[in-house]
């Protein structure tokens, strides 16, 4: 089960439970670990392109592995690759252009989180 899915059909009576998942249960949190806190000690150690690199992967990896019981590995991998890529372009944008601070990463994580959670509140 993906996590969206806790609001398949619920319309406008899931808005405010899909903004907590969205913006606070799961974007500031992933972003504060993997970007806030990953990042920063691997690029202090191994430089920003090799710290950004492998804080991309376990990014990748740990959504590709959320997934490992419900969709066939073909799936698995262009998830974990999409979400990795993303995971990438997040850091060198925080790091970047925003100074090191998360907001930026954050609120792009929360608005994917959002359509996400919309999709099924409406879809389905």
């Amino acid at each position: 089960m993906l996590a969206p899915n806790q609001f398949a059909g619920l319309g406008f009576a899931a808005v405010i439970p899909a903004l907590l998942y969205a913006v606070i249960q799961t974007a500031l949190s992933e972003e504060l670990l993997f970007r806030g806190f990953l990042l920063k000690r691997l690029a202090n150690s191994f430089g920003f392109h090799a710290g950004n690199i492998v804080q991309s992967i376990v990014f990748g990896s740990v959504h590709g592995a959320m997934l490992w019981s419900v969709l066939p590995v073909h799936i698995i991998l262009l998830v974990g690759g999409c979400t990795g890529l993303a995971g990438y372009v997040m850091g060198w944008m925080n790091e970047r252009l925003a100074g090191g601070s998360i907001v930026a990463s954050w609120t792009i994580h929360a608005i994917g989180n959002l359509l996400a959670a919309g999709f099924f509140m409406f879809l389905f």
